[in-house]
Formats: structure tokens, C-alpha cells, sequence
């Protein structure tokens, strides 16, 4: 009766092992031009399954991009923005992101719609709306 402990130990030991390999082809994958377009923070009220999982599955010039409630075929945004310096302050980030590497949605106040402002959050840079000075 004491191997039935170590049998989910040996599944998740498997499972460890088949996960980058099932994987490996995507991230060799070269990506397509542009950037994926700045998300605005929003509550998502129901996730939708992913539309892809590289460029290459979208058509044409889009890209697959983080949206509000999944991964979705998306325009891109270009890259080369000017670096507009918008009035506010950033909102102070309480909390520490949990991942490792978190994306950034922008990178310049530029990039960022109306208002907003490209500023620090828990995980990674988003466009948010600025605390008045």
C-alpha cells in the first residue's frame, strides 16, 4: 500500500518532463513586426480560451496578444513612439508579482491612449490612469 504515495510523485515527475517539450517549438518561433497594443486595466467578467499561441497563427500583419479576458489575433502597434511625457504621477504599486519575467504592455507615456500613462504595476508596465500632482 506505500507505493500509491509515490505514484502521484511519479506523475508530476513525468508531467515535468513532457512540458517544455510539448512547448519547444513555440519559442523558437520568430515573432512578427510591431507590438502587441497596450492593455487598460479592466475586470474581465468571463475568459475566453486562447485564439493562438504564436504570430504566426494569426493572419496577416496581426499578432497574438494578452487582451482584457484571454490571448487574442490582434493589430500591432508600432514600436517607434515618441517619447510624450504626459502630466500626473504614476499610482504607487502595492504588492510583488508572483512571475518571474512579466511583460510590459508599454514601455512611453506614448503608447498609451488618451490620459493615461505608461507606469509601474504589480507585473509589468501597463497604460493607467495618473494620480493628479
Amino acid at each position: 500500500m506505500k507505493s500509491n504515495g509515490i505514484f502521484p510523485l511519479v506523475v508530476l515527475l513525468a508531467l515535468g518532463t513532457l512540458a517544455p517539450w510539448t512547448v519547444e517549438g513555440v519559442e523558437k518561433m520568430p515573432s512578427k513586426a510591431g507590438r502587441c497594443p497596450p492593455r487598460t486595466p479592466a475586470m474581465c467578467l468571463r475568459y475566453e480560451p486562447p485564439e493562438c499561441k504564436s504570430d504566426w497563427q494569426c493572419p496577416g500583419k496581426k499578432k497574438c496578444c494578452p487582451d482584457i479576458c484571454g490571448i487574442k489575433c490582434l493589430d500591432p502597434t508600432a514600436i517607434l513612439v515618441p517619447d510624450n511625457k504626459k502630466p500626473g504621477k504614476c499610482p504607487v504599486v502595492c504588492g510583488q508579482c508572483m512571475m518571474l519575467n512579466p511583460s510590459n504592455y508599454c514601455e512611453k507615456d506614448g503608447e498609451c491612449k488618451g490620459d493615461l500613462k505608461c507606469c509601474k504595476s504589480m507585473c509589468g508596465k501597463v497604460c493607467m490612469a495618473p494620480v493628479k500632482a
